[in-house]
């Protein structure tokens, strides 16, 4: 894109400025970014922001409600468990956990499986097909189902469940990239590149990774969505984080008996993983609109 100076100078914006600019102009998907960082400010910042100790009981306090129903307070402004501890301190808590393991889940997937998907595109001959009837296999079992399959083998606590998820959402991520990659290297783009005698690294660097961003952005939302779902199922059932450690979904998994007396000990973790979910879409579809345009 030509943009003029005050010196009326013509100046070419990179690839990557051009779909910034298109991406800025997107406000839903600039308000869904700042969220994001805010909540990654508020993860990494989790032990110092809290009022509270997540673990400490306070008995004058059991089941006190949030202070903007009656009979609340602004001492605890969310209100307390069964326990007398407080709810604002264990969902931020609970958020670091769920929202933090699946920030290192899709980072860890993200940089092993693009390695080893480029490698298995790029790869021809028996290895590739003994990868790809094994990733053909492992896809025809529900994540959920493997990330069970390997907490039986191990302990369940919060570590083993990282891991297991990882494990189970691998072999997705491996696939997609395969399959981007597998899809352009056909193109005359790669050929040029191939013909003017570029090795596999300057060919996925310069030539194929740039024109595959928008199907990556998707690949890696997908990983995350997935991964919040699956961590907080897994602490929901008892399979992962283990008490005194708290997680989104097993904080909703203590609350289910005091459903009736404190319903807001349920619904604040789910509104919280609910927000989640949505700032991270909203984003990652205003950013795959951006590439979109950028690339037309």
């Amino acid at each position: 894109m030509l943009i003029n100076n005050e010196f009326n100078e013509q100046k070419i914006q990179s690839p990557l400025h051009y779909i910034w600019s298109i991406f800025l102009k997107n406000n839903f998907a600039v308000f869904a970014m700042w969220v994001g960082i805010v909540l990654i400010l508020i993860c990494l910042f989790a032990d110092v922001i809290v009022l509270y100790s997540p673990f400490s009981q306070d008995p004058e306090h059991l089941l006190s409600a949030p202070y903007w129903v009656e009979g609340g307070t602004t001492e605890h402004l969310f209100g307390t468990d069964d326990l007398g501890r407080d709810t604002l301190a264990r969902l931020i808590k609970g958020f670091q956990f769920t929202f933090g393991g699946a920030l290192l889940i899709t980072c860890a997937i993200t940089f092993i499986g693009a390695i080893i998907g480029s490698t298995a595109a790029l790869t021809k001959g028996l290895k590739a097909s003994v990868l790809h009837h094994l990733l053909d296999a492992l896809l025809t079992i529900p994540t959920l189902l493997i990330a069970f399959i390997l907490i039986v083998l191990f302990d369940p606590s919060y570590q083993n469940a990282l891991i297991a998820v990882s494990l189970s959402l691998l072999p997705q991520f491996i696939r997609g990239i395969y399959n981007t990659i597998d899809s352009q290297l056909n193109k005359q783009y790669v050929v040029a590149l191939q013909l003017d005698g570029a090795t596999n690294i300057r060919l996925l660097r310069f030539g194929i990774y740039p024109n595959i961003l928008e199907p990556i952005v998707t690949l890696i939302n997908r990983i995350f969505t997935m991964a919040i779902l699956e961590i907080a199922t897994l602490g929901f059932l008892g399979f992962g984080t283990q008490s005194p450690d708290i997680e989104l979904g097993k904080l909703i998994a203590d609350s289910i008996d005091l459903s009736y007396l404190s319903p807001w000990l349920i619904i604040l973790p789910g509104l919280l993983i609910f927000i989640i979910i949505m700032v991270v879409n909203i984003f990652t579809e205003g950013l795959r609109h951006a590439i979109i345009q950028g690339e037309d």
